[in-house]
C-alpha cells in the first residue's frame, strides 16, 4: 500500500475544544485516503474532550493528554513520531473537506521538488456556517516574507523537507507556521492549487479572534529573525519597502479583528507611505477602520457579526453533512495554461504572440524581461538583456512573475517609471487590461523574445506551455542591419549561470566580440547561433516544445495558427481566423515603415523575400559561413536560394 499511497501523517493538537473536537476528528477520519498515520495531542484538557478523544481511541494510532508548553510542543511531539512521508496538522477548531488528503497526495507525488503544498481555505463560524472563502494564489519565498499568509490548515509537508527546515519553534505562539513555511520556502518549493481543501473555524476563543493584537508583535519578530537568514536577507534587502509594507498591512489587519480601530488605521497610514500598492489592495479593509473608528466599534461588529455566533448544542457535528459549507460558487477558472511566446528578438514573436492572444482566454503581456519594461506590468527591473532565470537565481523573480501571471498590475510603481505623456496612456491601457483580464479569468500570454534562454525555467516552474520563434538566419541580420541594432555582449558574460548552463561552448566568441567588437553581420550571426544552439538543446529536453518557423507562418498563415492552436490544445474561432487574416493580408505592405517596426499587419509572403534586397549577395554569403554549424537544424540549402 505504501508505494501506492504513501503514508501521510496528520497531527491534531488539542486544548479545551470540545465544542468542535469531534468534527474535526470525524473530518480526518472520514478521509476517503487508505493509508493515513493519526494522532491526537491533548494538553490536559478538563472540559470533556478526553472523552471524545476515547471515543475516537481505536481509530486512532496515538494520543496523549499531557500538560505541556503549548501549540508548537504539542504538534512537535506528533512530528517526532510520526512516519509518514507527507505530514499536515489540524488544529482542533478546523476540518478538512472530502477528498483533500488523497488530492494534496497527487499533487506532493507528482513533483519532488515541492516541499509544501496549499490551497484555497474556507471561513467558518462555530456554527460551521461558511462565512467566507480565502482565495490564495502561487506564493515564493519574497512573499511569504512580505505576510502574505497561506492557510495553514490546507497545507501539506513533505516531512523530508520539514525535518530539514527543523521543528515548530516554540519561541511564536501565534505565528509558528509562518515561521516554518519560511524556513521551508528557503530550501524547497511551494505549490498552491486553486480549490477549497480545508475550513478554519473563527470564534470568540480562537487565538486569531480572542488575542489577534498581539500578531502583530510576533510578526515584527519573525522580520528580525530572517533579517539574520543569509538567503532570506538579500531577499528582504531587494525588496525592503514591499516587504516592510507587509509587515504593517498584516498588524493592521489583526488590529482590526482585535478591534483597535484606530491603530489599525496607523498602520494603513503606514503602508500607504511605505508601499502604496498594498493600501490600493486593502481599501475596504482601511474604509472599515475609519468606519469603526468613527462609530465607536459598531461598524466593524456589524461586519463581523457572523463570527460572533454561538456553537449549535443541538449539533453532534459527527459527520462532514452536518457542517454547512457552501454551495461552491465555481468562478469562471480557464483550464488552458500560461503560454510564452519566445525566440530572438526581431523574429516574429510579436505577431504570433498576438495571434494567439486573438484566443479570448488569454491575455497578452509584452516583455517582462525588457531591460527596458516599466514596473507596472512586472514589479521587478532586469539589468541585463536576455536576463537568465533558473532553479538557482529564480528567487529574485518568482514572486514578481507569479503576480504578472495573476494579472496583478502596480500602478504606483507605473507611475515612477513613467518617461513620456506616451507612456502614460500606455498604463492606461496596460492597467485596464490587467483588470479586465482578471475579472474575466483570462490565462497570461507572455510574449517575450528576452526570455528564451530561460525557457525551460517557464515551462517547468511557472506551467508555460512554449512557442519559439525560428527565423532564418539571413532574415534575422537583415532586420538588425536594417534597425542598425547592435547588441551588448558583455551583457551574456555577466550572468555566470547562463554561460556555465547554455553558452559555455561559445565563450572564446563571446569574448572575442566583447574586447575587438565586430559589425552588424557578426553581431546578429553570433547571436543567432547563441540562441538556436541553445534552443535545440532545449527542444532534446523538452519535446512537447512548439518550434515554429517564421517562414511557414507566413507562406500560410492559416494552416500554422491552426496547427498550433490544436497542439496548445486552444479552441480557434471565427474571430481568430480573421484576425490572422487580417494581419497577413496581400493588401498589406510588404516592408513596415521605420516608425511602425512593432506593427504586425504586413504582407507575410511578400516580405519573405525582404531579406534579400536589403543584403547584398556577399553579406548573405557571410551570414551563411557564419551560422552553418546551427542552420542545418532547421534550414536546408533551398532555403538560401
Amino acid at each position: 500500500m505504501s508505494e501506492q499511497f504513501p503514508l501521510v501523517t496528520v497531527v491534531t493538537p488539542s486544548y479545551n475544544q470540545a465544542e468542535y473536537l469531534e468534527q474535526t476528528i470525524a473530518s480526518v477520519l472520514g478521509q476517503d485516503y487508505p493509508n493515513i498515520e493519526y494522532f491526537v495531542v491533548d494538553g490536559g484538557s478538563t472540559d470533556g474532550s478526553l472523552e471524545i478523544i476515547r471515543k475516537y481511541a481505536g481509530q486512532l494510532d496515538w494520543w496523549v493528554s499531557e500538560p505541556d508548553n503549548g501549540q508548537a510542543d504539542a504538534i512537535n511531539k506528533g512530528f517526532r513520531r510520526a512516519k509518514g512521508k507527507y505530514i499536515a496538522w489540524l488544529n482542533s477548531d478546523d476540518l478538512y473537506l472530502p477528498g483533500t488528503i488523497r488530492k494534496a497526495v497527487e499533487v506532493l507525488e507528482g513533483d519532488p521538488e515541492l516541499g509544501i503544498v496549499y490551497a484555497d481555505l474556507l471561513s467558518i463560524n462555530a456554527r460551521g456556517e461558511h462565512v467566507n472563502t480565502i482565495r490564495y494564489r502561487p506564493f515564493g519565498l519574497e512573499d511569504l516574507l512580505s505576510f502574505s499568509i497561506i492557510g495553514q490548515p490546507t497545507v501539506f509537508m513533505r516531512r523530508s523537507v520539514q525535518q530539514q527546515a527543523g521543528l515548530l519553534s516554540e519561541e511564536y505562539h501565534f505565528l509558528l507556521d509562518i515561521h516554518l513555511w519560511l524556513r521551508m520556502a528557503a530550501i524547497s518549493r511551494l505549490k498552491y492549487v486553486p480549490e477549497p481543501w480545508a475550513a478554519a473555524r473563527y470564534h470568540p476563543a480562537a487565538k486569531n479572534m480572542s488575542q489577534a493584537g498581539r500578531f502583530g508583535d510576533e510578526a515584527a519578530r519573525i522580520l528580525d529573525w530572517a533579517k539574520t537568514q543569509p538567503k532570506m536577507a538579500d531577499l528582504i534587502a531587494s525588496s525592503e519597502k514591499r516587504v516592510l509594507g507587509g509587515l504593517h498591512r498584516f498588524q493592521a489587519r489583526y488590529l482590526l479583528d482585535a478591534g483597535r480601530e484606530g491603530k489599525a488605521l496607523l498602520e494603513y497610514a503606514r503602508v500607504l507611505v511605505t508601499y502604496p500598492e498594498f493600501a490600493l489592495q486593502r481599501y475596504k479593509q482601511i474604509l472599515l477602520s475609519l468606519l469603526g473608528f468613527l462609530s465607536f466599534g459598531l461598524a466593524r461588529k456589524a461586519a463581523y457579526r457572523r463570527y460572533y455566533v454561538q456553537p449549535d448544542p443541538t449539533s453532534s457535528g459527527l459527520k462532514m453533512a452536518d457542517i454547512i459549507f457552501p454551495q461552491r460558487e465555481e468562478t469562471p477558472k480557464t483550464t488552458f495554461p500560461p503560454i510564452l511566446v519566445t525566440g530572438a528578438h526581431r523574429s516574429a514573436t510579436t505577431w504570433i504572440g498576438k495571434m494567439l492572444a486573438a484566443n479570448p482566454a488569454y491575455a497578452y503581456v509584452s516583455e517582462p524581461l525588457n531591460v527596458l519594461h516599466r514596473r507596472g506590468v512586472m514589479r521587478k527591473p532586469v539589468a541585463r538583456w536576455y536576463h537568465y532565470i533558473c532553479r538557482e537565481n529564480e528567487e529574485q523573480l518568482l514572486s514578481a512573475f507569479y503576480e504578472t501571471l495573476a494579472l496583478q498590475y502596480h500602478p504606483f510603481l507605473e507611475l515612477a517609471d513613467l518617461r513620456s505623456p506616451r507612456d502614460v496612456g500606455r498604463m492606461l491601457r496596460d492597467w485596464r487590461a490587467f483588470n479586465a483580464g482578471r475579472k474575466a479569468g483570462q490565462q497570461v500570454l507572455l510574449k517575450d523574445p528576452f526570455a528564451v534562454f530561460s525557457a525551460d525555467w517557464f515551462h517547468d516552474r511557472l506551467g508555460c506551455e512554449v512557442v519559439i520563434l525560428v527565423r532564418h538566419p539571413a532574415a534575422y541580420v537583415s532586420s538588425l542591419k536594417r534597425l542598425d541594432w547592435d547588441f551588448q555582449f558583455e551583457d551574456l558574460l555577466a550572468q555566470p549561470l547562463l554561460m556555465q548552463d547554455w553558452l559555455e561552448p561559445f565563450r572564446a566568441e563571446i569574448e572575442k566580440m566583447v574586447q575587438q567588437g565586430g559589425d552588424i553581420i557578426e553581431q546578429g550571426s553570433l547571436l543567432w547561433r547563441l540562441v538556436y544552439h541553445t534552443v535545440w538543446q532545449m527542444k532534446q529536453r523538452h519535446p512537447g516544445f512548439h518550434l515554429v518557423r517564421h517562414e511557414d507562418a507566413s507562406l500560410d498563415p492559416l494552416g500554422t495558427f491552426r496547427g498550433l492552436y490544436q497542439s496548445l490544445g486552444i479552441p480557434f474561432s471565427e474571430e481568430t481566423e480573421a484576425a490572422i487574416l487580417e494581419s497577413s493580408a496581400p493588401s498589406n505592405q510588404s516592408e513596415l515603415s521605420m516608425d511602425a517596426i512593432h506593427s504586425v499587419n504586413l504582407d507575410s509572403r511578400s516580405n519573405l523575400s525582404n531579406w534579400q534586397k536589403r543584403m547584398t549577395a556577399a553579406e548573405i554569403d557571410r551570414v551563411y559561413e557564419l551560422t552553418k554549424d546551427v542552420w542545418p537544424k532547421y534550414y536546408t540549402e533551398d532555403d538560401w536560394k
